[in-house]
């Protein structure tokens, strides 16, 4: 069965002020995944990114009574993952290569590249929602060759499936995605379109 589609709102907010372990469920699985992304493209090392996310929720839920609405509680997110990034970085500073990367996030023009970190990470983290809605043999196809890496007889063999089903299921996966992705308002629909051909071209 596909994911139910998670709606955060002031109920959400409501719930998460009162404990709701169940609101704090459905803001880990909205969020984390777009956290993932924006955290390893600050500093390039997703095993470290993960740990930054993870430990970014628990600073959340022991401050969720000081937040009123969703978009504070997004703003607190995206702020306490980019802070925790910086300082990630500034304890492997004498690592030529994480020194680079602590220049590039305290630049000059610091709030532009923020900004687009943060569009990269929701865009994709949008298609990665729309992947766990796809049939599970869909589903698990697709992630295999396109996140895996794994090429079609690979996939065939994994599976024990004929190698025409596991053609066929990938090329209904794209399908149903992009048919998903035009029903998206003009720009964003440009946008994830851009990063779905991109992701499909990867392998």
């Amino acid at each position: 069965m596909n994911q139910e589609k998670i709606c955060l709102d002031a109920t959400t907010v409501y719930a998460l002020k009162n404990g709701n372990t169940k609101a704090l469920t459905d803001l880990f699985k909205f969020y984390y995944p777009q956290l993932c992304l924006f955290a390893a493209r600050l500093i390039t090392n997703e095993p470290a990114a993960e740990e930054i996310a993870e430990e970014t929720f628990m600073k959340f839920w022991q401050r969720r009574d000081n937040f009123e609405t969703i978009q504070n509680i997004k703003a607190f997110l995206y702020i306490t993952t980019r802070n925790s990034c910086m300082d990630y970085l500034r304890k492997a500073v004498r690592e030529e290569h994480s020194l680079k990367q602590l220049t590039y996030i305290t630049r000059e023009d610091d709030d532009e590249f923020m900004q687009t970190s943060i569009i990269h990470s929701e865009v994709l983290g949008e298609i990665y929602r729309e992947i766990e809605q796809l049939p599970p043999k869909c589903k698990q196809i697709f992630k295999l060759s396109f996140i895996e890496g794994m090429k079609n007889q690979e996939i065939a063999d994994h599976l024990g499936l004929a190698l025409p089903t596991v053609k066929n299921q990938k090329t209904r996966a794209v399908c149903l995605l992009k048919t998903v992705l035009l029903k998206k308002d003009v720009w964003t629909m440009v946008i994830l379109l851009f990063s779905l051909l991109r992701l499909l071209t990867m392998y």
